[in-house]
């Protein structure tokens, strides 16, 4: 027996004719007749009552047509679910992130996922901070890593916490705050002229509990994107620099003095975010389901052994 059989024998039957099921099936009336003949042939039994206008169903013919359309009912939900299986295991996504993150946890990230799902394609688009949101908003990124301050829209974006950072001090060897390791007090960074990463305008001054404790904001000598040149700048003693753990961690700091800073809040929050409003393409939603089971995981320690639970 075929599943054709079967899906001509529901058509004959809701369509009450076998020409008017030819024209929904896109075949001939003589296919549609051969099918039939054949599925009776295979039960041994009459399916159709052939005397009546419009033709209806035997006692046998409506026995038969519960269990067809349990059959073709499970056949289309194995479809579906077998595409959708497929569908998580190949394709594209766009992963927006910056630059201490695409040095610092997207290598890692990117081994251990294709060592899972090596048919899907991650594209990076790196920018910075600020412009990350509005990429997601265009539909430029399915996917993107940024820091909860200053905060988005809950009714614009969902998020889930990936891990949590430490503020770092850096300063050349010889400077006057290299003469203790002990964490600084925040009130010491109004004293010198600062390096930083990111974004700080106004936005995170008043909304990061660190920099809104001074009271006022912090005197920035030099702002930039990538870790690597607050390093150079630090060194060439041009200011203090003050970044994440994340962004040291893919920098050569060999040459320079490391400080905590003595604030609970001297910290950097970091979370995957997605748009609230737009449903999420099977690969999107394998990544992200990745990304969240292993978040909080050290970036350089990520596990290839197991498949992560699908979404």
């Amino acid at each position: 027996m075929e599943t054709r059989w079967l899906e001509t024998f529901v058509a004959v039957a809701d369509r009450r004719g076998f020409a008017a099921a030819a024209a929904e099936l896109g075949v001939s009336q003589p296919t549609v007749s051969a099918q039939i003949a054949a599925l009776e042939k295979e039960f041994g039994v009459a399916l159709f009552d052939r005397d009546r206008r419009p033709i209806g169903l035997t006692d046998r013919g409506r026995a038969l047509l519960v269990h067809a359309h349990a059959i073709l009912g499970e056949i289309e939900s194995a479809r579906g679910n077998v595409s959708e299986s497929i569908g998580r295991r190949r394709g594209d996504v766009r992963l927006g992130t910056y630059p201490s993150a695409t040095a610092g946890y997207i290598p890692e990230l990117l081994k251990a996922f294709r060592a899972v799902y090596p048919l899907i394609r991650v594209r990076l688009v790196e920018l910075g901070g600020a412009h990350l949101h509005d990429a997601a908003a265009r539909g430029d990124v399915q996917l993107f890593l940024r820091q909860t301050t200053p905060p988005l829209s809950e009714t614009v974006f969902r998020s889930h916490p990936m891990w949590r950072e430490k503020f770092k001090v850096l300063t050349p060897a010889y400077h006057p705050l290299a003469r203790s390791d002990e964490p600084l007090a925040p009130a010491q960074l109004l004293k010198h002229p600062l390096i930083m990463t990111g974004r700080y305008d106004t936005d995170s001054l008043q909304t990061h509990p660190l920099w809104f404790s001074l009271r006022q904001p912090p005197p920035l000598a030099y702002q930039v994107s990538n870790p690597q040149s607050l390093v150079a700048l630090v060194s060439a003693g041009l200011g203090v620099g003050v970044t994440t753990q994340l962004a040291m961690d893919v920098s050569r700091t060999d040459n320079l003095h490391v400080r905590d800073i003595d604030h609970p809040d001297a910290v950097r929050d970091v979370r995957v975010w997605w748009p609230r409003q737009r449903r999420l393409p099977l690969p999107a939603q394998t990544l992200l389901q990745f990304m969240t089971d292993t978040a909080g995981v050290p970036y350089n320690t990520l596990d290839t052994r197991k498949e992560p639970r699908p979404v």
